[in-house]
């Protein structure tokens, strides 16, 4: 095909795009550069999506989604697509599935008498080898240092919550651990799923039923275009300064495979080529003490290549009833808003109300709907525009005014609102965001804990999500 195809016309195709477009649409022909996040910058924004985010979730699954979503992308340095619906290919409803997950209860070889949680998951969807060839099979381990973190704990989550186990003895948290004991002869006890649920994506969308309760649809894949929304406004929620998107995990992921040989890393990050690699690392390597022939500084290093760097709670998140006053005085929605009025003058002076207007099947009354849809529109991309205007200058004034502050012998101090806060979301993230040392705790505890945690996530999603959050 590639010998087949003219090279006067991929010539002509090149100078259309590269410049004919280019310059008559004013293209941007920079590059865009993803922050890095670590495992620090992990911890705070699934910590703080659980416990303090105010996003507008249509149901808590479509939250815990989320946070799936970011684990396992620096788990496996997965491309999005690989996980939930690509946006390359829409309406074929392939995701992550059930089929593509194994679970087993086995022996913890380095620990006599204990049993551990493994997952084993296949990545069928691998960018240019969708469904071909032999997928990598990436292996998750329980994470009881911090529940939060852990993939296993939130696959078992959505079987619980799709009635996705095989046997019919599993019906509540605490059957995982006490049904599953490995008999001598085995090293493993395999917590099989539903054959009717394989096909089922795990990542789905939210569908709004008649009553407008939204729910989690039972057999739609959820887009990746949803999840790149979600993200940013989680960010943009968490005070970060640069929002990126959610190949920024992928990318804090590809920093910390660095030490691997070149195949290896083509494997993982599902690369043609070497080449690709360096595109998603920056300067780790502490170059100057180096140099210099002193010890490095990790800790510095790994704070100034990551996102952390410049985040700050304290920046805006709304617009303030001034601002938002301001846009509605721009003269397009001025014109559109008077031309609105108008017509709604008329039709209800001839039909003495919209809707009969509406039943009489006047066109103007189409019209009206038109201009309404338009300055909704208008009004959204001004205000998105204001709130993008009010980030920059925050971020790009902010040191001044803490030095301002400084010199007045007043230090800048934020205390963040937190009435919106659920109780239920707190205990569990309390719950889940130890920090610990997991092999100085008994394993009694961490079952325990990991029980807790799934009966607090299941009585979680029976909670309607607050007005104020939806």
């Amino acid at each position: 095909m590639k010998s087949g195809f003219p090279i006067k016309l991929g010539q002509h195709l090149t100078q259309l795009v590269s410049v004919t477009l280019t310059d008559e649409y004013e293209l941007d022909k920079g590059a865009k550069t993803q922050p890095t996040m670590n495992i620090d910058d992990v911890l705070f924004t699934t910590y703080h999506l659980l416990a303090e985010s105010r996003i507008a979730f249509p149901t808590f699954r479509a939250l815990f989604q989320l946070n799936t979503l970011r684990k396992m992308m620096t788990s496996t340095s997965a491309r999005p697509g690989t996980l939930v619906e690509s946006s390359g290919y829409l309406r074929v409803n392939d995701a992550l599935k059930w089929k593509d997950i194994e679970l087993f209860m086995v022996k913890h070889p380095d620990e006599e008498g204990s049993q551990v949680l493994l997952m084993r998951v296949t990545h069928r969807l691998n960018k240019g080898v969708r469904n071909q060839g032999v997928a990598p099979v990436f292996t998750y381990t329980e994470r009881n240092d911090n529940l939060g973190l852990c993939v296993i704990q939130d696959i078992l989550m959505y079987a619980f919550l799709d009635e996705a186990f095989d046997s019919p003895y599993i019906t509540r948290p605490r059957d995982i651990w006490k049904l599953t004991t490995v008999p001598d002869h085995r090293h493993s006890t395999p917590i099989h799923f539903k054959r009717s649920m394989y096909e089922t994506p795990i990542f789905r969308r939210a569908t709004r039923g008649q009553n407008g309760v939204y729910s989690t649809d039972p057999t739609l894949a959820a887009p990746y275009s949803q999840f790149r929304e979600y993200e940013k406004e989680a960010s943009i929620s968490a005070g970060f300064k640069d929002r990126g998107s959610l190949y920024k995990y992928r990318k804090g992921a590809a920093a910390n495979l660095r030490h691997l040989d070149e195949h290896s890393r083509n494997i993982i990050m599902g690369h043609r080529k070497g080449g690709t690699f360096a595109n998603y690392v920056s300067v780790r390597d502490d170059t100057q003490s180096v140099f210099m022939e002193t010890p490095t500084r990790d800790s510095l290093l790994k704070l100034a290549s990551n996102a952390s760097l410049t985040r700050d709670a304290s920046v805006p998140h709304h617009l303030s009833s001034t601002q938002k006053a301001a846009i509605e005085k721009d003269r397009e929605i001025f014109e559109l808003k008077r031309d609105c009025e108008k017509i709604r003058d008329d039709l209800i002076a001839q039909h003495h109300g919209l809707k009969k207007a509406k039943e009489a099947g006047d066109k103007r009354h189409s019209e009206f709907q038109r201009l309404q849809a338009r300055v909704r529109a208008k009004q959204k991309q001004l205000q998105k525009r204001a709130r993008n205007r009010v980030r920059e200058e925050f971020f790009g004034s902010v040191g001044n005014q803490i030095i301002e502050y400084n010199y007045n012998g007043n230090p800048l101090s934020f205390t963040p609102n937190t009435e919106h806060i659920q109780p239920e979301r707190t205990a569990l993230a309390q719950l889940e965001f130890k920090n610990r040392d997991a092999d100085t705790v008994d394993d009694e505890e961490l079952i325990a804990d990991c029980i807790q945690s799934l009966e607090l996530r299941l009585d979680l999603h029976k909670i309607q999500i607050p007005k104020s959050l939806s």
